[in-house]
């Protein structure tokens, strides 16, 4: 899995935090035999994606279908097999550096045409999908285009964008949004985390694939949240200095610009009583999103779009943004992007 909860049990049943609306849906369209064969679930990293999918799959190949309840029944044969990891019918690619290779699909795809060992249903869930070959989006594709009955493709994608639009059309899109901060702390909670790592909550941005990345760089966060502060302040000379810095250190830049967008956000949560300070935060997280296409995607000058934002964070803007919102356009929206 790319970054997600833990799965934790329950009586033997699989228990998977947060989405519950989504999982519902899903387990529904299972027990009514009304389940698309192809599904794309798209959301940022580290929500759960594929511990949904697993979910689901476990669902599909329960021995107690079409009454077996959401995540299976827990006692056959097949969930115990599928809990073990040894279930003959389930299929998983993970994609990305040093991942599957062309090879890896079409065996998968050879075992998919032969009858199921168990039951009759057999699942493939390709993780990090939208890191897949154009080959080996072709050799899905081919597949997907004439699937048979007792098949089911999984799709998981971080930036579904990036899969060819042919394997988009046949795929029913599941959207998956960030975890709450309390349903980080339940995980958290559940894995026996730390006070130093509960506190990280509020800072994963929905996100517990997040925090392994704040945890090692907890220095940035720090740096961030000081430098935010000074923005709010006012203070010119330490936001100039930052700017300057942050924008001459490339190799972190990206993971600087995640983090500032974390901490914005996070302030725009914890401000939305107070409507001039959610104007300013509302503003400043449109441009930090703004600021990663077109610092990493259109190589403007990082260290000018940085001085932005932070200058737009000062508290003397909390009336004016609300008052005459377009007098202060978006990054894209000034630099005609």
């Amino acid at each position: 899995m790319v970054a997600g909860p833990r799965l934790a049990y329950s009586t033997n049943v699989l228990a998977v935090v947060g989405h519950t609306h989504q999982r519902q849906a899903l387990s529904n369209l299972v027990r009514y035999e009304r389940l698309p064969s192809s599904l794309l679930f798209a959301g940022i990293e580290g929500i759960g994606k594929h511990a949904i999918a697993r979910e689901l799959a476990r669902q599909l190949l329960c021995q107690s279908l079409p009454a077996a309840p959401q995540g299976g029944c827990g006692e056959c044969k097949p969930c115990k097999l599928f809990e073990s990891g040894n279930h003959p019918d389930i299929h998983t690619l993970t994609f990305g550096t040093d991942g599957a290779s062309v090879d890896d699909i079409r065996q998968i795809l050879e075992r998919l045409s032969l009858r199921a060992f168990m039951g009759t249903r057999k699942v493939a869930i390709f993780d990090n999908a939208d890191s897949i070959s154009m080959v080996g989006a072709n050799c899905i594709l081919t597949t997907l285009e004439e699937p048979r009955p007792e098949n089911f493709f999984i799709l998981i994608a971080s930036n579904p964008s990036k899969l060819p639009s042919t394997i988009l059309s046949r795929c029913q899109r599941w959207f998956f949004d960030r975890l709450s901060e309390d349903e980080i702390r339940s995980v958290l909670h559940a894995r026996g985390a730390s006070e130093e790592e509960m506190a990280l909550a509020a800072l994963a941005d929905g996100s517990i694939g997040a925090l392994s990345t704040i945890r090692a760089r907890t220095e940035h966060a720090d740096e961030i949240i000081a430098v935010l502060d000074a923005a709010w302040r006012g203070d010119l000379a330490r936001i100039t200095r930052a700017a300057q810095e942050w924008g001459a250190e490339k190799t972190t830049l990206a993971e600087r610009l995640n983090f500032l967008r974390m901490q914005i956000r996070h302030r725009l949560v914890i401000n939305a009583s107070d409507p001039g300070a959610a104007a300013v935060w509302a503003h400043a997280l449109q441009n930090t999103i703004d600021a990663e296409y077109v610092i990493i995607d259109r190589h403007v000058n990082p260290t000018l779009i940085l001085l932005r934002i932070l200058q737009g964070c000062s508290h003397e803007y909390a009336t004016a943004y609300q008052m005459t919102p377009n007098r202060y356009p978006s990054i894209l929206e000034a630099l005609a992007l």
